[in-house]
């Protein structure tokens, strides 16, 4: 039982983020990233460095997107919002030591900076309370003036010994925004993923190779049209070994979708719609994949309904309401147009495409700012 006496009601509170900490995902905890005395002058004490070591893997964890392997960083708490309940009543021991008799937490990380004249070297270890499991050691050598990028790297070098597939989703961003399409890499993330993780695991890693062959399709313009067709098969084939083992794993669902109303085989797409949004219906990418398609082949009341979705997910998308004003129109339904195309120049109030359609559709108190 959590007493903190007078504070009743906050201890609630605690009590329930501190059930919460115990069952969530997989665990890192940070214990110390040890820095020499001199830098403690420059800003850089073991305090500092571990935060920065811990907001890296944060960061890391949020840009890979990882929905699907939720990883927490805990340093002495689990997540920011438990870190603000353990910084007031100072129960970061207690859930430590709580999730450490349970066997809950998995992975713990100690290291220390050193310098050697032009170097600086960051030594970081590894290691679960498993006696059979060794230490991992992580070494990452920099510049001296830059602290900052060797957490950077000591983090990514974590990550990809503790669950490459986190880190596989962070290289596939980076190369895709690069334009590096053959995503090495990517695939030398999810390689180490199929080598370290059971089988039952796999689909993860066909999922993301999958992903990976269809934005070459999508993207790769150097490619001719054979070459593409062959990087759509080769997505297809690995998307299916995907649902063949998770048969609800939503990005496949989506992508195959996506895939096969790019080729016009409409059945097969809204087949693989339909199941993603059994699956999730308020994921707004196949609210409107779907609706596009369904566009595009003149079924403008099937339409409606995706479109009407979104704009539930995503009130705040101007160009949503925009297509759904479209939508409405082409549907005979002149006030639902209207209503539409009033919240979408409400949204964007200096669009002067917006501020005509509402225009034509006789919305009043338009602003004065748009060009009459």
């Amino acid at each position: 039982m959590l007493d903190f006496g007078i504070f009743t009601l906050p201890a609630v509170a605690a009590a329930m983020v501190f059930v919460a900490a115990l069952f969530v995902g997989e665990d890192i905890v940070i214990e110390k990233v040890y820095v020499p005395e001199v830098r403690e002058w420059s800003g850089y004490t073991s305090t500092v460095a571990t935060r920065i070591l811990t907001d890296e893997l944060r960061e890391l964890s949020v840009a890979a997107a990882s929905e699907l392997q939720a990883i927490n960083i805990d340093e002495g708490g689990v997540e920011k919002g438990i870190s603000a309940f353990e910084d007031y009543f100072e129960v970061g021991l207690l859930i430590n030591g709580t999730r450490n008799v349970l066997g809950l937490i998995k992975y713990y990380i100690n290291g220390e900076i050193t310098e050697q004249r032009e170097e600086t070297q960051l030594v970081i270890r590894v290691y679960t309370k498993k006696e059979d499991e060794p230490v991992k050691l992580i070494v990452v050598r920099g510049k001296v003036d830059d602290i900052d990028g060797l957490l950077h790297e000591g983090a990514i070098q974590i990550l990809e010994f503790i669950n490459p597939y986190v880190i596989a989703l962070y290289h596939r961003r980076n190369e895709l925004e690069a334009k590096q399409f053959d995503f090495p890499k990517t695939r030398a993330s999810i390689a180490m993923f199929l080598e370290k993780q059971p089988a039952e695991q796999h689909f993860l890693a066909y999922g993301l190779l999958g992903r990976t062959h269809m934005l070459r399709a999508e993207r790769d313009t150097t490619l001719t049209p054979e070459q593409r067709e062959a990087e759509y098969a080769e997505a297809i084939r690995l998307l299916d070994a995907a649902l063949y083992q998770q048969p609800d794993f939503l990005y496949p669902l989506i992508n195959l979708g996506i895939i096969y109303a790019g080729k016009k085989d409409y059945a097969r797409a809204d087949a693989f719609f339909a199941r993603a949004v059994r699956q999730h219906p308020n994921y707004l990418i196949t609210r409107t994949a779907w609706g596009k398609m369904l566009d595009e082949q003149g079924l403008v009341d099937d339409a409606i309904l995706q479109y009407e979705a979104a704009v539930l997910i995503n009130p705040d998308d101007a160009q949503l309401h925009a297509k759904l004003a479209g939508l409405y129109e082409r549907a005979g339904r002149k006030e639902d147009a209207a209503a539409q195309a009033e919240k979408a120049l409400k949204l964007d109030p200096v669009s002067q495409a917006y501020f005509d359609k509402s225009k034509d559709y006789g919305v009043k108190d338009l602003p004065a700012t748009a060009v009459q």
